[in-house]
């Protein structure tokens, strides 16, 4: 299939308008190209973008002034197709990975389904905050009718909570404990309910974040006092522990070290959060003398031939109404310093801030 022709967005000068970081704590509007149509590649209007943890460690605490916008939480709608792309149309409401979107295709990572270890990327990654963004044709996903623009853009952070409960084994009727309720914990607490986990317990720091989780399904929230957690799921689980917990905390905190606490001996232990470097916060021994496996995935890829984003559509078409409630606040691009100032500030109840186009 041969590009399609030019569109309007092009005609009037090709730039468009791009939420940029503009030093520490500063986000500015900005205007930049529009992505160049490649043979293999599909542009994207985007129409709704939510802020990551990445995005926003980049925010708080990199002193940079960005020509090439972040972004990788997105919905949108392929406006323009280049030379060979066949699985998509013009029209199309799409969700993109864009680890996909953007890796080799070609490496022996690509070729085993694992592209976040591509070793040849092509393009540069993110770009979302703008009004247009270009990916390769592997990366895009079509949204059904009913996973909207909304449900679309979280469709990446849900795909990363199923794609650690996919890597650790969560047997029907099993008990879990998630530790952590920003949007990557609420995700794994969604996927874990799913994959037949009879009762999983949150550890929420922020209310917003409590009422969001038992919206979801927890079975409870638990104590701040950690000796009280630890209390509440051993008698709950007649002294034995969790079968599995999930770390999704990260930064410099020993949340790792007490996910180990709360699993029985023969446990499951997944780390989703990113830690900083040189981060130390474990005591091995006693994990080393349960025999816990622990497990540390990377966002998301192909598992036994089904991609991660695959499932997360599905679930979301089928729990779209429940998971919505980790979707806070939604403003517009023209709004990005607000967005992320929202976004870093968790009094403002913030859990997931998306803007649209």
């Amino acid at each position: 299939m041969t590009s399609t022709k030019a569109l309007e967005h092009r005609a009037e000068g090709a730039s468009m308008r791009a939420g940029l970081q503009d030093g520490v704590r500063a986000m500015k509007i900005g205007r930049i190209a529009v992505p160049e149509l490649l043979p293999g590649t599909v542009i994207v209007k985007v129409a709704s973008v939510g802020i990551c943890g990445s995005d926003l460690h980049a925010y708080r605490n990199v002193d940079v002034h960005q020509s090439f916008p972040n972004g990788h939480e997105l919905s949108g709608t392929v406006v323009e197709i280049g030379e060979g792309v066949t699985s998509v149309r013009v029209g199309q409401r799409v969700t993109i990975d864009m680890v996909m979107g953007t890796a080799c295709g070609k490496c022996e990572y690509c070729k085993l389904g694992t592209p976040i270890h591509c070793r040849a990327r092509e393009f540069p990654f993110g770009g979302g905050f703008a009004e247009y963004v270009r990916t390769k044709e592997a990366g895009m996903f079509p949204l059904p009718d009913a996973v909207d623009d909304q449900l679309g853009a979280i469709v990446e952070p849900v795909a990363v909570g199923i794609h650690g409960c996919r890597k650790m084994p969560i047997a029907h009727g099993s008990v879990g404990v998630v530790i952590g309720a920003g949007t990557i914990g609420l995700a794994a607490l969604a996927a874990a309910l799913d994959a037949g986990s009879e009762n999983v317990y949150v550890v929420a720091r922020h209310a917003a974040q409590a009422r969001a989780a038992l919206a979801m399904g927890a079975a409870a929230i638990l104590p701040a006092d950690r000796a009280e957690a630890l209390s509440v799921v051993e008698q709950a689980t007649g002294g034995l522990g969790a079968h599995y917990a999930i770390e999704a905390v990260g930064g410099t905190a020993d949340t790792f070290d007490f996910a180990c606490q709360f699993v029985r001996p023969l446990g499951h232990v997944c780390v989703l959060g990113a830690f900083d470097h040189g981060f130390r916060n474990i005591e091995i021994i006693k994990p080393h003398i349960k025999e816990l496996t622990i497990h540390l995935p990377n966002c998301y890829g192909y598992i036994d031939g089904q991609h991660d984003f695959a499932l997360a559509i599905d679930l979301l078409a089928r729990k779209g109404d429940t998971l919505r409630a980790m979707i806070t606040h939604d403003l517009s691009l023209d709004d990005v310093d607000e967005a992320f100032r929202l976004a870093s500030d968790k009094s403002s109840d913030s859990i997931k801030v998306q803007m649209h186009t």
